[in-house]
């Protein structure tokens, strides 16, 4: 095993969020039914889409990216989940409920996520898979993209639009590390 300090862009992003922007992946949210081939949801390794995705938004003057179907539904970063943070619910436990996509559409599982969503059940937090569109992220209370490598990045501005500070950021990266350690 050979381990290297995190990169100073992702401890950048860790610490101060991100500017992403949507793409069409170019397939629909139902693509994994109707398109087996594709192997949605697999993990392989040709990143190129992914890379063209990032190279893109960098020229656009964001640095990530969260794909989105055909049909308009957010889909996955291209090295990340998105998550946010809403009041939908009612907020009945008066925190708010945390929603990523559902994992039937053509997305990867995140690990990050899974055990984020255990940690944040355990705090009395409702967490729960649903179809989101971009008017979803920008009414949120927070969006954030999370992995294994970067753990959480909060979305600041989305396709050039500022987002509202997220009210739960300090929670949510405590959150984040209790799942990280709960993980192992």
């Amino acid at each position: 095993m050979m381990v290297n300090p995190v990169p100073e862009r992702v401890a950048e992003v860790r610490r101060s969020g991100v500017a992403a922007i949507t793409l069409d992946r170019g397939l629909p949210a139902a693509g994994a039914d109707t398109m087996p081939w594709l192997m949605a949801g697999a993990k392989t390794l040709s990143y190129a889409v992914n890379m063209a995705a990032l190279r893109h938004a960098a020229r656009q003057g964001a640095g990530d990216v969260i794909f989105v179907s055909t049909d308009g539904y957010i889909l996955e970063g291209p090295r990340s989940t998105v998550i946010i943070a809403t009041d939908d619910d009612g907020m009945a436990s008066g925190k708010p409920c945390l929603l990523t996509p559902p994992p039937w559409y053509p997305i990867l599982r995140g690990t990050t996520q899974q055990a984020l969503f255990h940690v944040a059940r355990a705090n009395g937090y409702d967490c729960d898979y649903r179809a989101l569109r971009v008017s979803d992220l920008v009414a949120a209370q927070g969006v954030w993209l999370v992995s294994s490598m970067t753990l959480a990045a909060r979305v600041h501005t989305l396709n050039g639009r500022r987002l509202p500070p997220a009210p739960i950021a300090a929670a949510f990266a405590e959150l984040v590390d209790a799942a990280i350690v709960s993980d192992r």
